[in-house]
């Protein structure tokens, strides 16, 4: 079976920056055809963060402006994530598919907007919940020695004490915050924690099949044009390495945000990927509205651009 496929790079305009994404497209003919086993497969072999399986629509319902997407990491399918969206969401709109305002993902719809400069912002779903424990209590207290926390004092306690935040079910983030740049530049990806081996539990019952990991974040200043704008730098370093660009992170840190600290609808520009040379700038808007005294979350809108970088095929015996 052959397939063709593209690469982007996500959250920039430029080529050998932001984040890189695989989309591999299945026609309809071959969609019974490709199992999970094969697509996981695939994913490893493009050994990116993600690798996406756009779906073709059958023949006569190539009007259809929906298409739906499997997303999967080196290890796993996910429910949802960012990068894939908007990197498959550019291909769609100002490549393939013109026509086409919603992807389709395992967590839900997500209709798309066009803006200028071939950017996209998407509407995120988002089902969000704050987990009542830390890792402090799964990990029974502040303990220097566990494998997997940073060696770093100040940030090893950051770690235990942050809050952990599901943006939808089966996408959590432990969204640990430090006071500065240059704690932010002591993280690193050299440690692995093992979330599934905890001592105790992190997640809530009825959350706990998840992926989960460490989303770290500065607040920093914004440029004059994006006046207005919370900024915040950030670093996605777990699973042994570091990710570019995390858009469901940075949904997941800007609805955290805006319904613990902001309490209003508020836009976000974060920028991630500065420390490993692939600078990745991802904008997330929030509404919200009040209900009985407090904030509901009600949009969440991912944006940002990506760039076409390679073309080709790929073969899989199945």
């Amino acid at each position: 079976m052959e397939l063709q496929f593209t690469t982007l790079d996500v959250f920039t305009s430029t080529r050998m920056e932001g984040n890189p994404l695989a989309v591999v497209s299945v026609p309809a003919a071959l969609k019974d055809k490709l199992p999970q086993a094969a697509k996981q497969k695939i994913a490893r072999e493009f050994n990116l963060s993600e690798t996406v399986f756009l779906h073709e629509p059958a023949e006569g319902d190539e009007g259809n402006k929906e298409r739906h997407i499997d997303i999967f990491t080196i290890e796993q399918e996910m429910t949802f994530a960012g990068h894939p969206t908007i990197g498959t969401a550019v291909l769609c709109r100002y490549h393939l598919h013109p026509h086409v305002d919603t992807l389709v993902t395992k967590a839900g719809p997500i209709g798309l907007v066009p803006q200028d400069g071939n950017r996209i912002q998407a509407k995120i779903p988002h089902n969000v919940h704050l987990h009542s424990r830390t890792l402090a209590h799964a990990v029974g207290g502040s303990d220097d020695a566990y494998p997997g926390l940073s060696p770093v004092p100040d940030i090893r306690a950051a770690e235990l004490a942050a809050p952990v935040f599901s943006i939808v079910q089966g996408m959590t983030f432990v969204l640990v915050q430090l006071p500065t740049l240059e704690l932010l530049g002591r993280v690193t990806e050299a440690a692995r924690l093992d979330f599934a081996k905890l001592p105790a539990p992190l997640l809530d019952e009825g959350w706990r099949d998840s992926f989960v990991c460490r989303y770290y974040y500065v607040d920093v200043d914004v440029d004059a044009k994006e006046k207005g704008a919370r900024g915040l730098r950030t670093r996605m370093v777990e699973m042994g390495f570091e990710d570019p660009a995390t858009g469901s992170a940075a949904s997941a840190l800007a609805a955290y945000l805006t319904l613990k600290e902001e309490r209003r609808g508020t836009r976000f520009e974060v920028t991630q990927g500065v420390e490993m040379g692939r600078r990745s700038d991802i904008s997330v808007e929030t509404t919200t509205r009040e209900t009985d005294g407090s904030v509901e979350l009600v949009d969440l809108w991912l944006g940002g651009t990506a760039v076409v970088v390679m073309k080709g095929s790929v073969t899989v015996d199945v």
